[in-house]
């Protein structure tokens, strides 16, 4: 197991235990026995797909979990009055303009937030109707299958299922999509609230007075498809 998987089970033990839930409680939430939670807990096993789905369901905070960053109320909060297809929409109106700053100077972010910026418009790009996210993103990077699977650390027969949709990816390898890749993933998951938290630390990012002007026209916009 990579250090930096353990670092999303010491989040999601930090806010389990925040929220004085018990092992037994969370395993209630995710539809799995105590004994199984603690196990994934641990690292000793993985969460399935749909445990995964279960804890994006629970009021933590899956994009802390994920990225161990917080947040701002304010944006969190208008965010969650936001549907999926809203949400994809806004991100892919701030992409390119996160992108357009720092290609122009005028944002100092790091190299590796870049990359997961630019990975953005593979995230959002419509699937064929046989395949998933994971080909749309590997064939917009242009990497083999092999290539692939050995960054996800999996053989290729396993990426070829998730790509075709036969199989689904655990928390790991969501994890690693993720933070090595750069693919969000409240994509992967279909997840609102992490959606939410990935668009409010783009908006953030910005410059006070251009995140301003960004964040109105978001809710100017947002009036537009209400």
């Amino acid at each position: 197991m990579c250090t930096k998987y353990q670092d999303f089970l010491d989040k999601l033990k930090e806010e389990r235990i925040s929220r004085k839930w018990t092992q037994l409680q969370m395993g209630q939430k995710l539809r799995m026995t105590q004994s199984h939670y603690s196990k994934a807990e641990m690292g000793s096993r993985r969460f399935t797909y749909y445990e995964m789905k279960c804890l994006c369901e629970t009021d933590l905070d899956i994009y802390y979990i994920f990225t161990g960053y917080r947040c701002r109320t304010e944006y969190r909060e208008f965010f969650k009055t936001c549907t999926y297809e809203e949400l994809k929409c806004y991100l892919g109106m701030l992409g390119p303009v996160v992108e357009h700053l720092y290609r122009n100077r005028a944002l100092d972010i790091k190299w590796d937030v870049y990359k997961k910026i630019e990975m953005i418009h593979y995230s959002l790009t419509p699937c064929k109707d046989d395949k998933t996210i994971f080909y749309s993103f590997r064939r917009g990077m242009d990497y083999s299958q092999k290539e692939m699977a050995d960054i996800l650390d999996i053989d290729v027969k396993k990426l070829r299922s998730m790509e075709n949709g036969s199989a689904l990816p655990d928390s790991e390898i969501i994890w690693k999509v993720s933070e090595e890749i750069g693919v969000p993933f409240s994509i992967i998951l279909n997840d609102v609230n992490g959606l939410g938290g990935e668009i409010s630390y783009l908006v953030e990012l910005i410059e006070n007075d251009t995140r301003r002007k960004m964040f109105d026209r978001i809710k100017a916009y947002h009036d537009i498809l209400r």
